[in-house]
């Protein structure tokens, strides 16, 4: 597993990254808070340098995120998910609600709204064409038809099979039933997981305040990295929270 660990403190982060993505696409902001808190950035299965091993579906992805916390001894961690890391998240807060102390969802790909699916694959894959590996943005767009050329089968079969099962994941119904306190930070142009999206999953969790970050998108802390890191903190320290 493949993780960053700053030990300056006794809070702890852990930062969970989005589909076709992996730790690194966070670790350039240990230095925005190490000197206040412990931090990892998990690789989650299939990405990064964890592999694997078979088909997943969310429950799994959380079971994951759980075991590492037992395993490391974590006491309350606060969690933030962008994207599907944002779905993993949101999961572990309905099966383990003992397990954090805040949730922190970024642009969190939690609800599936049906006429929503493909338009949502097709922008992820799209968006996220400089980053992730070539064959699984071919993949996603031709399971989706969107595009009739072959993708050479160069990503595994577990994670094909996973992409199915996650992206029909629909979490709304529960998200009444979490209890950690949750700030839902979203982009204002977001055309993956639309503003609308963010609106209802701040209104449907009980105890969350949403934050909207004006003129950006999707990957809101790359474009605007201090507002997000000033917003994560303010919602950590306010007593509200």
């Amino acid at each position: 597993m493949s993780l960053f660990n700053i030990m300056d403190s006794q809070k702890t982060i852990i930062f969970l990254h989005g589909w076709g993505m992996s730790s690194k696409i966070f670790r350039p902001f240990y230095h925005y808070f190490k000197n206040d808190f412990i931090v990892y950035f998990l690789d989650l299965p299939g990405f990064g340098d964890t592999p694997i091993e078979r088909p997943m579906v969310l429950n799994d992805y959380a079971e994951f995120v759980y075991k590492f916390i037992q395993d490391n001894n974590i006491v309350d961690p606060i969690i933030v998910g962008h994207s599907f890391g944002g779905a993993v998240a949101t999961k572990l807060a309905i099966i383990h609600p003992e397990i954090l102390s805040k949730l922190i969802l970024v642009d969190a790909s939690a609800i599936r709204q049906p006429h929503h699916i493909i338009k949502l694959a097709k922008k992820l894959a799209d968006l996220l064409k400089p980053l992730m590996p070539f064959g699984l943005r071919k993949w996603i767009l031709k399971l989706l038809n969107l595009d009739k050329t072959d993708y050479a089968q160069i990503e595994s079969d577990e994670l094909r099979t996973t992409f199915k099962k996650v992206i029909h994941e629909d979490l709304s119904q529960y998200l009444p039933s979490i209890k950690s306190p949750t700030l839902v930070i979203w982009g204002e142009n977001d055309t993956a997981t639309p503003l609308s999206e963010g609106r209802l999953i701040a209104n449907l969790i009980p105890n969350a305040k949403l934050s909207v970050i004006k003129h950006t998108g999707h990957f809101l802390f790359l474009e605007k990295p201090l507002e997000f890191v000033n917003e994560i903190k303010k919602f950590i320290v306010s007593p509200t929270a």
